[in-house]
């Protein structure tokens, strides 16, 4: 019960720890850009400020990492229109990107300029497709909703889609145009995006409860008429 307890939790921690990450690296190198402008992400992780950046992102990884596992279990128990081999290979999208933001928190970008470009980029890119993949899942689920009664609410596939076109817009324009505002919108996105799990995962939480106080419900009445 602590694991799907946990759940409906972990993407606000998640918000959390990424918004905490950033602020004390900032308040550790205190170098604004000139004009009050936002640092780079990439940035905020040199010097003095490196090891709380890979900490953080570490952190985060985890919570994301755990956040993937459990929707994946989630699809595998309440629907059986898609075939799991498809469910894994969309969610090894996200696990790819997983590797690449690994890469981009440990790599300096002074060091290994390259290297870490490469693993920001690949972050995005594969975030992106396992958020477009999976907004595809989400609307076939709710267009077979029949068969699938846990997603007959369209809400959830819409804030999806949105968060996707979001994600997608402003990582091109940072990718085009290297500025900050769109790069920090960007990586708000996937967060945004999986805070559309926590209703199911509260929905799973209490009817895992509910499934398991029954039998000692059931006992009790029994040994009553006894």
């Amino acid at each position: 019960m602590i694991w799907f307890w946990s759940l409906p939790i972990l993407p606000f921690t998640g918000i959390l720890t990424f918004i905490l990450t950033l602020v004390v690296c900032s308040q550790v190198l205190y170098n604004p850009r000139p004009g009050g402008n936002l640092p780079e992400i990439s940035l905020l992780g040199i010097g003095s400020a490196y090891y709380y950046f890979v900490f953080g992102f570490v952190i985060l990884l985890v919570q994301f990492l755990l956040i993937i596992i459990a929707r994946l279990q989630f699809l595998f128990q309440s629907q059986s229109i898609i075939h799991r081999a498809i469910l894994y290979a969309i969610h090894a999208t996200a696990l790819v990107s997983s590797i690449f933001l690994l890469i981009m928190a440990i790599v300096n970008v002074y060091d290994r300029p390259r290297l870490h470009i490469i693993g920001a980029v690949g972050m995005f890119g594969f975030l992106s497709l396992y958020c477009l993949l999976h907004t595809i899942v989400a609307f076939y689920l709710f267009i077979k909703r029949s068969e699938a009664p846990q997603y007959s609410n369209i809400l959830w596939p819409l804030w999806f889609l949105v968060c996707t076109i979001l994600l997608t817009i402003f990582f091109s324009i940072w990718g085009t145009k290297k500025q900050t505002i769109p790069q920090y919108i960007a990586a708000t996105m996937p967060f945004l995006y999986i805070l559309g799990f926590v209703p199911q995962f509260w929905r799973q939480a209490k009817t895992k409860r509910r499934d398991t106080a029954l039998p000692s419900q059931v006992y009790y009445s029994n040994e009553l008429r006894l």
